[in-house]
């Protein structure tokens, strides 16, 4: 039954360089031209360019101090984190990424999270080249910041994953149909499929797409406005996004394979782990499964809040973040 538990709540989730070449020095970002944005950029932030290991990579920036470095989930972009951002700006230098493929972030050759995690770790160090900082990641965005973290510990001060398991054997334990019918994790087996197949399907009607998987994943579906899902559907209607949206799922079997190796060493930098404690949520299945994976591990379940912390449950979410990086 705590299988069966463990495997529907990890779902929520929505859910390739070798551990070698994530020690090879990094190249310098090279600025680019700054971009318009996508997503309405906070004030006080700029949306900015980077070519990282021949991959072009977006970020919107702003703030000082420490850098806090941010990298988000499947279906979303940097802007999930836009509420967070003026807030930790007060403290920290903010760096919001989109994932290499999505958002405005050109496409990678891999989507192997060994092999996106250099191209993320390459821009951080590019914004804070000699002190370590701070890791805040979200669904795939932990799948592709696992490998930087747990092969560059004394880079990174304090880390927090939210809403996904680091990819191991637990995936393979997901139920594909529940008493409840439509399972959470019934995208897994979809978005892995050869041919093409979920891009064929789903293309003009990314934003039906969107909002149906979203609010599936939530319990405060207020929080994703018309204005919101529209923002959202328009990054995802790209044919590119769209394609490397599932290009990481197909690519997550090996992702997890290649973390067997890297989970031999612990990740011994204080950890927060979030769960959502309401539909859709992974509540204190964060924690127990980080707990495994880290030395000091805190675990905290914010409740009637689903997957999508930062939009859902801005307010408890916001306040957990800065008080785990100011503390």
């Amino acid at each position: 039954m705590r299988k069966l538990l463990l495997a529907v709540a990890l779902s929520a989730a929505l859910f390739s360089a070798n551990s070698h070449a994530q020690t090879q020095p990094q190249p310098k970002a090279k600025p680019q031209s700054q971009p318009e944005s996508e997503f309405p950029v906070p004030a006080g932030f700029e949306s900015s360019y980077a070519e990282i290991n021949g991959v072009r990579l977006h970020y919107v920036k702003g703030g000082s101090g420490p850098l806090a470095f941010l990298v988000h989930g499947f279906g979303q972009s940097w802007y999930e984190w836009h509420q967070l951002m003026p807030l930790l700006a007060k403290t920290h230098s903010v760096v919001a990424v989109d994932l290499p493929g999505l958002g405005q972030s050109a496409v990678p050759k891999s989507y192997v999270g060994q092999d996106i995690s250099p191209i993320l770790y390459g821009l951080a160090k590019q914004f804070s080249p000699d002190a370590p900082f701070d890791l805040v990641a979200h669904d795939i965005g932990i799948w592709n910041t696992y490998p930087m973290a747990v092969s560059h510990q004394k880079d990174i001060r304090k880390l927090i994953f939210m809403e996904a398991p680091i990819p191991d054997h637990r995936l393979y334990d997901f139920p594909a149909f529940t008493p409840e019918g439509e399972s959470l994790v019934w995208h897994f087996s979809f978005f892995a499929a050869g041919n093409n197949l979920a891009e064929t399907l789903v293309t003009g009607h990314e934003r039906m797409f969107l909002e149906h998987f979203i609010k599936e994943h939530a319990t405060n579906r207020a929080a994703f406005t018309d204005e919101l899902l529209d923002l959202y559907g328009a990054s995802y209607a790209k044919p590119h996004t769209l394609h490397a949206s599932f290009e990481y799922y197909r690519a997550l079997n090996e992702t997890a394979a290649r973390n067997k190796s890297l989970a031999k060493k612990k990740l011994s930098m204080p950890v927060l782990a979030i769960g959502g404690g309401g539909h859709g949520g992974m509540g204190q299945l964060e924690a127990d499964q980080l707990g495994e994976y880290g030395t000091h591990v805190k675990g905290l379940v914010i409740p009637d809040c689903g997957h999508w912390l930062p939009e859902e449950c801005a307010k408890p979410l916001n306040d957990a973040v800065l008080d785990f990086l100011t503390d």
